[in-house]
């Protein structure tokens, strides 16, 4: 369950949910790794800072990490009803991209999957009549923009994605 799906939900279920992440957290010593979902956007922190945190909370547990899906947004986008501003850029997303490589290659974390590879202004179009408006926020989080022009962070995932594969244990 992603907590996006209960953003405006009434107190009882913001209960559950903490009551789930606890339930879940305690069975840790089971699990194969940790798993993140993480978009520095939604917190507006920088994306050193978040890691930290995340390494600071899971090392104890001594499982490997896994990105299950993460991106920065590549443009600035202001949600229309809600006036929520998303400060994002191509300089930023490179940015982010580079730091959390960085430490995907240097913890040997299993995988790291990006959510969109290009932009979907033209998907955005068709369900934003249905859609919650913040699904908008990930609309510009593509490689590409949404005429298919590559952004900085396309490069710094091909650098990444062309290192040689390293095996073995950990640092």
């Amino acid at each position: 369950m992603e907590v996006n799906e209960i953003l405006n939900a009434g107190a009882d279920q913001w209960r559950a949910y903490v009551e789930r992440h606890r339930y879940v957290y305690r069975l840790m010593p089971d699990n194969d790794l940790v798993a993140v979902s993480y978009y520095p956007f939604l917190l507006g922190q920088p994306p050193e800072k978040a890691l930290q945190w995340l390494t600071e909370q899971f090392d104890r547990f001594g499982k490997p990490y896994a990105f299950v899906e993460t991106n920065d947004t590549g443009d600035r986008l202001v949600l229309p009803k809600s006036k929520i501003v998303i400060d994002g850029s191509p300089e930023k997303q490179a940015a982010y991209l580079r730091v959390l490589l960085a430490l995907a290659e240097q913890r040997r974390f299993e995988f790291v999957v990006l959510f969109i590879h290009r932009d979907y202004d033209a998907l955005w179009d068709k369900i934003k009549a249905t859609a919650p408006e913040l699904f908008m926020a990930w609309r510009d989080c593509g490689l590409l923009d949404e005429q298919g022009r590559a952004r900085p962070a396309c490069a710094v995932w091909r650098e990444y994605f062309e290192r040689p594969l390293r095996r073995g244990p950990g640092p």
